[in-house]
């Protein structure tokens, strides 16, 4: 509201304030409807935030910043729709196009602003353990493993209290060597209580039924019901075979949850639009360079012996291998050392990575720190085997060592660049390597490759190469 009443003010009571293309006014405008439509759509826009779980008071730093601040964007975007709408309605309403779209822009930046700096509050909160979290778990899972070591990384003062098992027999936290302490079964949750208050309850699903179906769900009904009675938060952590889900894929049909099990998720134009870059991009990038690229494979072949384009086979898209083309940046024989160095048979994961590779050629240091090695992967882009953005093609012998979860990151076209690169240039697992392709799957957009190719290109600069 009081973005509007302040363009209002520099539009037509600040003389030395002036807008560009603007009309001006001999009379200045009425106040009045100035502040009826900005009540409104004040109003409106706290009403739409409500809706959106903006404010909500639980575990609302498990929500992504990012996707606040697209909310605040997303919500602006339509009370303003809604404004002008009435507004042509309504004459009495009509505002200077002016004060609405500069009236919506400092209200947008002012409103993520506050939110940025009670982002800020909250971390400092944290860190001095003002804002506590006392978690129970009930059950067990990978999943609520993963989910517990992510909420305390992001608040360090998360306390997990310990978890209560289903039964005896089906204890899957002692199968799974959990480190979290068992404080007994799911009947003692009303004595842990007294014992040690909580106020976060995750519920795990996975593996229930196994001993019967409607005694589990009587024990469910008891601890939502013990829950509400307590004033607890109450969370149910599905089985989801460790499938991204989004908030957009939670749903319900006649008041029963439904999730859309899809993790890797690619809207046809932007394929569309993708493809049409890569094709623009490798083209004029191997045009323009063309005498740079000569230039290169001129140096490879009078400073070593053998092929100036290394040719290995790669597991591409769905793990259909093809002949992947890079500058050769190593000696002739690199694959026959390779063979005497390691033997993936004997590796304890399908992946490897040599720190100061003795095989690489002083040449070869350089192309590769400066990215120019990778070059020749234009020609697999033109082709449809790769892309600019995207998983990194791995060697088709470790592939076929994958399990069928590590294989989900063979659901995209393999690229120069990706995210795993990019947010991670360490010596990472295969799980940690997984588990950023599978984000970029869950989330590639035209503005997710735009900052990986941004980053990538800070990266060349710095001399880190592409790795």
């Amino acid at each position: 509201m009081s973005s509007f009443i302040g363009i209002y003010y520099l539009r037509f009571h600040v003389d030395f304030f002036s807008f560009p293309f603007a009309r001006e006014f001999p009379i200045a405008p009425a106040l009045s409807p100035y502040l009826k439509a900005s009540a409104l759509a004040t109003s409106l826009w706290i009403f739409l935030l409500y809706r959106e779980r903006s404010y909500r008071e639980d575990l609302h730093f498990v929500t992504a910043f990012t996707y606040r601040m697209r909310m605040v964007l997303v919500t602006g975007f339509y009370t303003m729709v809604f404004l002008m709408v009435i507004s042509f309605m309504f004459r009495s309403l009509l505002l200077s196009r002016i004060v609405y779209v500069i009236g919506f822009a400092c209200a947008c930046s002012l409103m993520i602003l506050v939110r940025v700096g009670f982002r800020a509050v909250e971390r400092r909160l944290s860190h001095a353990c003002v804002s506590v979290y006392r978690i129970l778990v009930i059950g067990w899972s990978k999943n609520v493993e993963t989910l517990l070591r992510r909420l305390q990384e992001r608040n360090q003062c998360t306390h997990v209290l310990g978890r209560l098992a289903w039964s005896r027999r089906n204890d899957r936290g002692e199968a799974n060597g959990s480190a979290v302490p068992l404080l007994g079964m799911v009947e003692d949750l009303e004595t842990i209580y007294g014992q040690a208050p909580f106020d976060q309850l995750l519920l795990v699903v996975d593996g229930l039924g196994e001993d019967g179906t409607v005694k589990y769900e009587d024990k469910i009904i008891h601890v939502l019901n013990f829950s509400e009675e307590q004033g607890i938060c109450f969370y149910m952590v599905p089985k989801l075979f460790d499938v991204m889900v989004t908030r957009t894929e939670l749903g319900s049909f006649s008041g029963i949850p439904l999730i859309r099990l899809q993790d890797a998720a690619i809207h046809p134009v932007y394929g569309s639009v993708k493809r049409f870059v890569d094709i623009v991009v490798s083209a004029a990038v191997l045009a323009l360079g063309l005498p740079i690229w000569l230039l290169i494979a001129l140096v490879i072949k009078l400073t070593s012996g053998g092929p100036v384009i290394y040719v290995q086979e790669r597991a591409g898209l769905h793990g259909k291998p093809f002949r992947m083309y890079k500058f050769r940046s190593m000696v002739s024989d690199a694959d026959e050392r390779l063979r005497q160095m390691i033997s993936f048979d004997k590796l304890k994961e399908p992946v490897f990575k040599f720190n100061n590779d003795p095989r690489v050629t002083p040449v070869g240091k350089v192309l590769r720190r400066l990215g120019l090695d990778e070059i020749p992967q234009m020609v697999n882009i033109l082709m449809g085997e790769m892309s600019l953005v995207g998983p990194r093609p791995e060697q088709v012998e470790l592939v076929a060592r994958y399990d069928a979860r590590q294989r989900r990151r063979l659901k995209a076209r393999p690229g120069i660049t990706g995210y795993q690169q990019v947010m991670c240039r360490g010596d990472i697992s295969l799980e940690k390597r997984i588990e950023y392709d599978l984000y970029y799957l869950k989330h590639q957009s035209p503005l997710l490759d735009t900052f990986i190719i941004a980053k990538t290109l800070l990266v060349v600069l710095r001399g880190d190469g592409i790795k």
